[in-house]
């Protein structure tokens, strides 16, 4: 699969929990240096200076991209669209960050919401699920596999003994459409 962020290797899971075809897609290491978020400053990536209101004391994460996840004891109740755009934009992210808000629901389990960078609040987010296993596993609330409930459906994520990431859930078609010939001429 190619990303922004490079080629990931992925393969055919079985079947997710609903039934449908699952895929297992490889995401690469998980960075946790201040340098490789990025962020402004030298700092514990495990306990970053920055925060807003409720959402203090996020972990740092890199998976291709800059993410802040915060844990909280309640994910609903949260002003995500509000405090989600602030802290995306806060000067503490030279690259802005995608800014996740979690809550361990059971062993091994995580409630996930997300403000992605340039997007605003979104169903189902990939890299903010790896990230928030990842930021989970090091701050002991979960071992290095959970699964992530997101509004847009679940995921299993583990991080793996060499720093990969890798993120299984189920498939489905989001779109499907035609280009106009017309737009491929040169």
């Amino acid at each position: 699969m190619q990303t922004i962020s490079g080629l990931l290797d992925s393969q055919k899971a079985g079947t997710a929990s609903d039934g449908r075809p699952a895929i297992a897609v490889d995401m690469g290491l998980a960075r946790l240096d201040w340098r490789d978020i990025p962020v402004r400053e030298a700092c514990d990536t495990n306990h970053m200076p920055v925060g807003l209101g409720p959402l203090q004391d996020p972990v740092g994460t890199s998976v291709g991209n800059p993410h802040a996840t915060f844990f909280v004891d309640d994910v609903s109740v949260i002003p995500l669209s509000d405090l989600g755009r602030k802290l995306e934009h806060d000067r503490f992210f030279p690259e802005r960050a995608n800014i996740g808000v979690a809550q361990k629901v059971g062993d091994g389990k995580l409630r996930l919401r997300v403000w992605e960078r340039g997007a605003g609040i979104t169903l189902a987010c990939g890299s903010g699920a790896c990230a928030a296993v990842v930021a989970a596993s090091r701050r002991g609330l979960v071992d290095r596999k959970a699964d992530v409930i997101l509004d847009g459906g679940a995921l299993s994520v583990e991080w793996l003994r060499d720093d990969h990431v890798l993120m299984t859930g189920g498939i489905a078609l989001a779109f499907k459409g035609e280009l106009d010939a017309s737009l491929l001429e040169a």
